[in-house]
Protein backbone atom coordinates (compact mmCIF):
# COMPACT_ATOMS: atom_id res chain seq x y z
CA UNK A 1 0.00 0.00 0.00
CA UNK A 2 2.84 2.42 0.81
CA UNK A 3 4.32 1.76 -2.64
CA UNK A 4 0.98 2.68 -4.22
CA UNK A 5 0.98 6.04 -2.41
CA UNK A 6 4.50 6.75 -3.64
CA UNK A 7 3.69 5.75 -7.25
CA UNK A 8 0.75 8.16 -7.26
CA UNK A 9 2.88 10.98 -5.90
CA UNK A 10 1.25 11.13 -2.46
CA UNK A 11 3.23 11.13 0.79
CA UNK A 12 3.03 7.69 2.36
CA UNK A 13 1.05 7.46 5.62
CA UNK A 14 3.14 7.90 8.76
CA UNK A 15 2.80 5.96 12.00
CA UNK A 16 3.25 7.74 15.32
CA UNK A 17 3.68 5.84 18.57
CA UNK A 18 2.18 7.78 21.50
CA UNK A 19 3.94 7.12 24.81
CA UNK A 20 3.92 8.44 28.37
CA UNK A 21 3.32 7.21 31.89
CA UNK A 22 -0.18 6.65 33.23
CA UNK A 23 -2.00 9.91 33.90
CA UNK A 24 0.31 12.06 31.78
CA UNK A 25 -2.51 13.05 29.43
CA UNK A 26 -1.76 10.95 26.31
CA UNK A 27 -5.33 10.08 25.44
CA UNK A 28 -6.60 13.57 26.30
CA UNK A 29 -3.98 15.09 23.99
CA UNK A 30 -4.94 12.69 21.20
CA UNK A 31 -8.63 13.54 21.60
CA UNK A 32 -7.76 17.21 21.12
CA UNK A 33 -5.85 16.26 17.96
CA UNK A 34 -9.07 14.68 16.66
CA UNK A 35 -10.97 17.87 17.49
CA UNK A 36 -8.44 19.97 15.60
CA UNK A 37 -8.14 17.89 12.44
CA UNK A 38 -11.10 15.54 12.06
CA UNK A 39 -14.32 17.36 11.21
CA UNK A 40 -16.27 14.09 11.37
CA UNK A 41 -15.22 13.11 14.88
CA UNK A 42 -15.72 14.76 18.22
CA UNK A 43 -12.98 13.95 20.71
CA UNK A 44 -13.82 12.78 24.20
CA UNK A 45 -13.69 15.36 26.96
CA UNK A 46 -11.15 14.78 29.79
CA UNK A 47 -13.85 13.65 32.24
CA UNK A 48 -14.94 10.92 29.79
CA UNK A 49 -11.49 9.37 29.45
CA UNK A 50 -10.28 6.33 31.35
CA UNK A 51 -6.73 4.96 31.49
CA UNK A 52 -5.67 3.18 28.32
CA UNK A 53 -5.38 -0.60 28.56
CA UNK A 54 -3.81 -1.94 25.38
CA UNK A 55 -3.96 0.59 22.55
CA UNK A 56 -6.14 3.34 21.11
CA UNK A 57 -5.79 4.17 17.42
CA UNK A 58 -6.55 7.49 15.74
CA UNK A 59 -6.01 8.53 12.15
CA UNK A 60 -5.99 12.04 10.71
CA UNK A 61 -5.70 13.07 7.08
CA UNK A 62 -5.85 16.79 6.54
CA UNK A 63 -4.89 19.08 3.67
CA UNK A 64 -3.17 21.42 6.13
CA UNK A 65 -0.70 18.69 7.08
CA UNK A 66 -0.09 17.16 3.64
CA UNK A 67 0.41 13.76 5.29
CA UNK A 68 -1.79 11.06 6.78
CA UNK A 69 -0.92 10.30 10.38
CA UNK A 70 -1.91 7.18 12.31
CA UNK A 71 -1.42 7.42 16.07
CA UNK A 72 -0.90 4.37 18.30
CA UNK A 73 -1.76 5.45 21.85
CA UNK A 74 -0.25 2.82 24.17
CA UNK A 75 -1.11 2.20 27.81
CA UNK A 76 1.21 3.93 30.26
CA UNK A 77 0.62 1.92 33.44
CA UNK A 78 3.80 0.36 34.83
CA UNK A 79 2.72 -3.17 33.90
CA UNK A 80 1.90 -2.18 30.31
CA UNK A 81 5.12 -0.38 29.38
CA UNK A 82 6.73 -3.63 28.33
CA UNK A 83 4.59 -3.67 25.17
CA UNK A 84 5.93 -0.32 23.98
CA UNK A 85 8.99 -1.80 22.29
CA UNK A 86 6.80 -3.99 20.09
CA UNK A 87 5.75 -0.86 18.19
CA UNK A 88 9.07 0.98 17.90
CA UNK A 89 10.33 -0.73 14.77
CA UNK A 90 7.23 0.11 12.71
CA UNK A 91 6.89 3.70 13.95
CA UNK A 92 7.98 6.75 11.95
CA UNK A 93 7.83 9.14 14.91
CA UNK A 94 7.26 9.25 18.64
CA UNK A 95 4.83 11.56 20.43
CA UNK A 96 5.79 11.53 24.10
CA UNK A 97 3.41 13.13 26.59
CA UNK A 98 4.51 14.36 30.00
CA UNK A 99 2.65 15.91 32.90
CA UNK A 100 4.30 19.31 33.12
CA UNK A 101 2.50 20.18 36.35
CA UNK A 102 3.86 17.42 38.58
CA UNK A 103 7.60 17.23 39.27
CA UNK A 104 7.57 13.64 40.58
CA UNK A 105 5.66 12.44 37.50
CA UNK A 106 8.12 14.31 35.28
CA UNK A 107 11.05 12.46 36.84
CA UNK A 108 9.40 9.10 36.14
CA UNK A 109 8.53 10.22 32.63
CA UNK A 110 12.15 11.07 31.88
CA UNK A 111 13.31 7.65 33.11
CA UNK A 112 10.86 5.98 30.72
CA UNK A 113 11.73 8.30 27.83
CA UNK A 114 15.40 7.45 28.19
CA UNK A 115 14.60 3.74 28.47
CA UNK A 116 12.58 3.91 25.24
CA UNK A 117 15.24 5.85 23.35
CA UNK A 118 17.94 3.38 24.37
CA UNK A 119 15.92 0.42 23.10
CA UNK A 120 17.60 -1.07 20.02
CA UNK A 121 14.26 -1.03 18.16
CA UNK A 122 13.85 2.73 18.66
CA UNK A 123 15.39 4.34 15.58
CA UNK A 124 18.19 6.81 16.26
CA UNK A 125 16.73 9.08 13.58
CA UNK A 126 13.08 8.88 14.70
CA UNK A 127 11.65 12.38 15.39
CA UNK A 128 10.35 12.93 18.92
CA UNK A 129 7.58 15.39 19.69
CA UNK A 130 7.25 16.08 23.40
CA UNK A 131 3.89 17.42 24.55
CA UNK A 132 3.90 19.07 27.94
CA UNK A 133 0.29 18.42 28.93
CA UNK A 134 -1.63 20.31 31.60
CA UNK A 135 0.20 23.47 30.56
CA UNK A 136 -2.72 25.45 31.94
CA UNK A 137 -1.59 24.26 35.39
CA UNK A 138 2.19 24.32 35.02
CA UNK A 139 2.73 27.74 33.46
CA UNK A 140 6.04 28.97 31.96
CA UNK A 141 8.18 27.56 34.79
CA UNK A 142 6.73 24.08 34.32
CA UNK A 143 7.37 24.22 30.57
CA UNK A 144 11.00 25.25 31.09
CA UNK A 145 11.45 22.40 33.56
CA UNK A 146 10.11 19.95 30.96
CA UNK A 147 12.37 21.37 28.25
CA UNK A 148 15.47 21.21 30.44
CA UNK A 149 14.69 17.64 31.52
CA UNK A 150 14.16 16.50 27.93
CA UNK A 151 17.34 18.18 26.73
CA UNK A 152 19.28 16.31 29.42
CA UNK A 153 17.84 12.99 28.21
CA UNK A 154 18.51 13.78 24.54
CA UNK A 155 22.09 14.76 25.32
CA UNK A 156 22.73 11.56 27.30
CA UNK A 157 21.25 9.26 24.68
CA UNK A 158 22.09 10.96 21.39
CA UNK A 159 25.17 12.99 22.30
CA UNK A 160 26.01 16.49 21.14
CA UNK A 161 26.29 15.69 17.44
CA UNK A 162 22.91 14.01 17.01
CA UNK A 163 20.67 14.94 14.09
CA UNK A 164 17.43 13.66 15.57
CA UNK A 165 14.53 16.09 15.27
CA UNK A 166 13.06 16.92 18.69
CA UNK A 167 10.75 19.63 20.00
CA UNK A 168 8.76 20.39 23.15
CA UNK A 169 5.31 22.03 22.90
CA UNK A 170 2.90 23.03 25.67
CA UNK A 171 -0.66 21.79 25.16
CA UNK A 172 -3.81 22.46 27.15
CA UNK A 173 -5.65 19.13 26.95
CA UNK A 174 -8.94 20.74 28.00
CA UNK A 175 -9.13 23.44 25.35
CA UNK A 176 -6.74 22.04 22.75
CA UNK A 177 -4.62 25.19 22.81
CA UNK A 178 -1.20 24.36 21.39
CA UNK A 179 -2.24 21.18 19.55
CA UNK A 180 -2.00 22.56 16.02
CA UNK A 181 1.53 24.00 16.27
CA UNK A 182 2.72 20.69 17.77
CA UNK A 183 1.16 18.47 15.09
CA UNK A 184 2.20 20.79 12.28
CA UNK A 185 5.80 20.54 13.51
CA UNK A 186 5.49 16.75 13.54
CA UNK A 187 4.13 16.71 9.99
CA UNK A 188 7.05 18.84 8.80
CA UNK A 189 9.52 16.62 10.64
CA UNK A 190 8.13 13.62 8.77
CA UNK A 191 8.05 15.27 5.35
CA UNK A 192 10.69 13.85 2.95
CA UNK A 193 12.07 17.30 2.14
CA UNK A 194 12.16 18.59 5.72
CA UNK A 195 15.40 19.82 7.20
CA UNK A 196 16.44 20.59 10.72
CA UNK A 197 16.65 24.26 9.83
CA UNK A 198 12.99 24.48 8.74
CA UNK A 199 11.62 23.07 11.98
CA UNK A 200 12.23 25.94 14.37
Amino acid sequence: MEAVYEMMGYPKPKRVVVLGIQGAGKTSALERVKDAYDANARGLRPDQIISTVGMNIAKISNAELNVELTFWDLGGAFGLRGIWESYFQDADACLYVVDGAEERALEESMVELERAMRNKRFSKSMPILIISAKSDLSGPEGLEMVRASCEDVFARVDGGGARRRTRVFPVDCHTGLGVKPAIEWLARALAPSSSLFSLS
